[in-house]
């Protein structure tokens, strides 16, 4: 509890800064306010001394490095670092590959027209590191394979067409089967990759969950279990779960706010 002079103190404090306010704007509305012809300032400007510069050189080369991945090596004990390098959001984009276990460094340069900063990805059962990312070309997703055994990546192409979307998670199930997820319109798409056994999409559930005014943005939370697959998706005016039945497709959806 405050002491009763302090609260007398702290009323008087906000009535004095009311009255303040209240006759600024009243001298406000009554005196108009008039510009100010300033001949000498042409003059003036022209008669001001060059500021000179002083370059402090390049500090970068004009890229972005947004994006560096972990992806383990076969031998179970060293790591590959996958770092990112592009000029503009689609391309021209770099890859250099390096390899922890032997120390050599390698470079690729990657298909333009898509976003690989914003990509899925997930590391499969079988070592290779997934990346799905839509072509700019096509608004459809395309696939792409690190393998650390070559330090390379290998475009698969497109794997589900109409899927797009700013931002595209994957999940490795328990099943060993990639899930991605992404944007059809207003709705979330879902669909299972299997790399072990047909090494394509097995299933494209087509749009799932709710609709959103503003777009069905699936970028943060994206689960999958032995029986469901579970997506964020919304973000305005409020987010939502969607679980998918992965054996039936039922679809169920949470309240904004509640799970």
């Amino acid at each position: 509890m405050f002491p009763a002079t302090f609260c007398s103190s702290l009323l008087t404090l906000h009535a004095a800064a009311a009255a303040i306010l209240m006759t600024g704007r009243c001298v406000a509305a009554e005196i108009p306010w008039h510009a100010v012809e300033q001949l000498e300032l042409k003059q003036t400007l022209e008669k001001a001394p060059v500021l000179k510069t002083e370059s402090l050189g390049e500090p970068a080369r004009g890229v972005n490095v947004w994006e560096r991945w972990l992806v383990p090596n076969h031998d179970g004990e060293t790591w590959d670092v996958l770092q990112i390098y592009f000029k503009e959001y689609y391309g021209p984009t770099w890859l250099c590959a390096i390899d922890l276990g032997t120390g050599y460094v390698k470079k690729q340069r990657l298909t333009d027209g898509h976003q690989f900063y914003l990509s899925g990805r997930a590391l499969g059962f079988d070592g290779k590191y997934y990346i799905a990312t839509p072509s700019r070309k096509t608004w459809s997703m395309d696939l792409f394979v690190y393998d650390p055994a070559t330090n390379t990546i290998e475009e698969r192409g497109e794997i589900v067409h109409g899927l797009g979307g700013e931002v595209r998670p994957l999940a490795t199930g328990p099943d060993g089967r990639i899930y991605g997820t992404g944007t059809r319109g207003n709705q979330l798409g879902l669909y299972i990759y299997d790399p072990p056994k047909l090494g394509k999409v097995v299933k494209d559930f087509g749009p799932v969950g709710p609709s959103h005014p503003n777009g069905a943005w699936s970028r943060y939370v994206m689960g999958v279990d032995d029986t469901h697959a579970y997506i964020a998706s919304g973000m305005i005016p409020a987010w939502y779960l969607a679980a998918v039945n992965l054996e039936s497709g039922e679809q169920k959806a949470s309240l904004p706010g509640g799970l």
